[in-house]
């Protein structure tokens, strides 16, 4: 599995500048939304703002956690480096969990947004 979110990171990889600069744009826009936006309008622009910069927030992220993913230590490879190489494979499993965590409390704060919307 961490050898299919590597390629999808890999392929995902020309994005990463383009999220970057998007997510800083919608962090600033919901910056000057919070300090001076007044009445329904900053709301209605606020709501959907956050969850774009929660999107685009995940999809950096995912690309720069899961673009270099160890291998998988082959026989050969013994003692102290292949524990290490056991414990980066580890701590990437635990990061694709905790994006799984992260993407499923995004599509919820996303389906929220949509819901607040069409009422």
């Amino acid at each position: 599995m961490l050898d299919t979110l590597q390629r999808l990171a890999s392929w995902m990889r020309p994005a990463a500048p383009l999220l970057g600069i998007l997510g800083l744009a919608l962090l600033l826009l919901c910056g000057g939304l919070i300090l001076f936006a007044r009445g329904a309008t900053g709301d209605q622009l606020l709501l959907p703002a956050i969850a774009a910069l929660v999107w685009c927030l995940c999809g950096y992220v995912f690309i720069h956690a899961f673009q270099q993913v160890p291998a998988f230590p082959d026989a050969e490879l013994r003692g102290w480096r292949r524990l290490a190489r056991l414990f980066a494979r580890a701590w990437h499993w635990l990061l694709a969990l905790v994006f799984l965590g992260t993407t499923i409390g995004a599509l919820t704060i996303t389906n929220h947004i949509i819901g607040e919307a069409l009422s």
